[in-house]
């Protein structure tokens, strides 16, 4: 039995729907309250770490406007956001990934517009 194929080349319409589903996070911070926990905030930001990943396979010509929508909301998600303390992920994770406030500084903020729940489970971020 041979191995299986290497995987395709990415494809550029993933990163798209990433970067769409980041603006979208980034919107609706601006219009509302954050009313998710610490799990859903994790997963949220999880979103532009996905997209950093893969922002060196395609130039800004063949990401196209979607380009230009990502950094429209990155400036409504610093606007809207503040910065956290620590990595929302915990200092361990932080170092094992080599995260820092100034390379991946999503996971070092939180929602100007949070809720009770999510406060409290950010106070037991370590």
């Amino acid at each position: 039995m041979s191995a299986p194929p290497p995987p395709g080349p990415p494809d550029v319409q993933e990163l798209r729907d990433l970067i769409d589903q980041w603006s979208t996070l980034c919107g609706e911070l601006e219009r509302k309250e954050y009313t998710f926990d610490l799990d859903n905030w994790r997963n949220d930001v999880d979103v532009r770490e996905l997209i950093l990943e893969a922002l060196p396979m395609f130039s800004r010509e063949e990401i196209g406007d979607h380009a230009l929508k990502l950094d429209d909301a990155d400036r409504l998600f610093l606007a809207n956001t503040r910065p956290f303390r620590r990595c929302v992920w915990g200092a361990g994770t932080a170092k094992k990934e080599k995260w820092t406030a100034q390379a991946n500084w999503w996971y070092f903020r939180t929602p100007m517009r949070s809720n009770a729940q999510l406060e409290d489970e950010l106070a037991t971020v370590r």
